[in-house]
């Protein structure tokens, strides 16, 4: 390797180095411009610099006596750019009588430059990244304790140099905790977000402020299952992606209805669709509440279903069980949980739902009593449940026409969200 590639990587390398610090076409610093009027001063000459030099310019951080900007030129036609090769200070009597600086520019030309001293601004690194420079246009001499001066103002150039960069360094570093924390805090509300997505509100506000849920007993609620009649069917004969896209599509509107009509969704199994009201928040209107879900519910799959068939596709029956009673509640598991309700309103309800019809609403007696003047319905009378025998049922048909909204008596009126205390 030539001695030229060698002394052009340093070359490379001690630009790397100056532009870490940031330095080039700063604003003026008052720390370098009373640096520059102090040397001035001690050497009683008319004009003192700061230069720093990179690749292609020399340019000044702070000037004495002149605008810094009068010693901005290019660095060949630079006396700094001689001395940023010297390990100590450099002092020109006279420039003209100096071969190495007679034909500078500014030296040949005006301003005509005479005297000069320099000391180079050399880092730890041992990189020298400028000088603390003065001039005289009149040849002069300068004494031994003046140049030890100029040294040690070159040091405190650097120092206050290293400074600088360590406060923005401090404030980078700064900046990018503050963006971390921001970074964490919005990954925090995802969390949480998704913990709420996951859990009911309250449920996932106590876990959060606890870490836990107390399991609590939940004297009266209703409880309400949904599912789509030939859903096992359909599974073996649809594509899997279409299924799951269908199944997306009502259930987002079920959790729309939910969160409008202060129900709780508690989970899917399949098709089916886990709802209840009156656990996580009492409720005593909670069978009536319900019962709106589930007429809105069927509305809302009518609605999809009037869709399916104007693009040519077999429309979906859901049927609905609905049963009121008390239950246990709380979460299950430690990363994957699930908040849950165990009790035999769970089993009953589940059983209305497998003895209900396509595109009917099952209820029992219990929810019946709490609904009945609210609610039109047809007795069933007493049907065979699984494992529970007899149990007395009801068709949920409508909204009662005084309490209804529409024809359909599928949407409640003025007087019943009164009532209820709905918006």
């Amino acid at each position: 390797m030539s001695s030229e590639t060698i002394e052009q990587e340093r070359e490379d390398l001690r630009v790397e180095e100056l532009l870490s610090y940031e330095i080039m076409g700063a604003p003026a610093e008052f720390a370098f411009d009373d640096i520059v009027d102090f040397a001035s001063e001690i050497t009683a000459c008319p004009v003192a610099f700061v230069h720093f030099i990179d690749s292609e310019r020399q340019w000044a951080m702070a000037a004495a006596n002149v605008p810094r900007e009068t010693s901005e030129c290019h660095k060949e036609d630079s006396i700094c750019n001689v001395v940023i090769r010297q390990n100590d200070v450099v002092v020109i009597p006279d420039t003209l009588e100096d071969e190495r600086f007679k034909y500078i520019a500014c030296v040949r030309d005006t301003p005509n430059v005479r005297f000069y001293i320099g000391a180079p601004l050399i880092n730890a690194k041992g990189f020298a990244l400028g000088t603390l420079c003065l001039v005289d246009f009149e040849p002069r001499t300068v004494d031994y304790e003046k140049v030890e001066a100029i040294k040690v103002l070159a040091r405190q150039v650097v120092a206050h140099l290293e400074l600088r960069k360590q406060i923005g360094l401090a404030a980078e570093s700064q900046q990018q905790l503050k963006s971390a924390l921001d970074t964490l805090h919005k990954e925090k509300e995802k969390s949480e977000q998704f913990l709420q997505n996951v859990l009911p509100l309250q449920i996932a506000d106590e876990w959060l402020k606890h870490g836990k849920v107390t399991p609590r007993y939940c004297q009266d609620v209703t409880v309400g299952f949904t599912d789509f009649v030939g859903f096992t069917q359909a599974t073996s004969a649809s594509e899997p992606g279409h299924l799951v896209a269908t199944l997306n599509e009502f259930f987002s509107r079920f959790d729309e209805l939910c969160s409008s009509l202060g129900l709780d969704r508690l989970k899917t199994i399949g098709d089916s669709y886990m709802f209840c009201c009156g656990v996580t928040e009492r409720q005593r209107a909670h069978a009536a509440y319900a019962c709106l879900g589930a007429l809105q519910f069927m509305r809302a799959v009518s609605e999809v279903n009037d869709r399916r068939r104007q693009d040519g596709l077999d429309p979906w029956a859901m049927r609905v069980g609905l049963h009121s009673g008390p239950v246990m509640a709380g979460v299950v598991g430690e990363t994957r949980f699930s908040y849950d309700i165990w009790g035999d309103t769970v089993n009953v309800s589940s059983r209305l739902e497998q003895a209900s019809d396509p595109n009917r609403i099952n209820i029992s007696d219990a929810t019946h009593h709490r609904v009945k003047n609210f609610f039109e319905c047809t007795p069933r009378g007493q049907v065979e449940a699984k494992n529970k025998g007899m149990l007395g049922m009801y068709w949920l048909d409508r909204i009662k026409p005084q309490y209804s909204a529409d024809d359909k008596g599928l949407e409640p009126n003025r007087k019943l969200l009164a009532i209820f205390g709905l918006k």
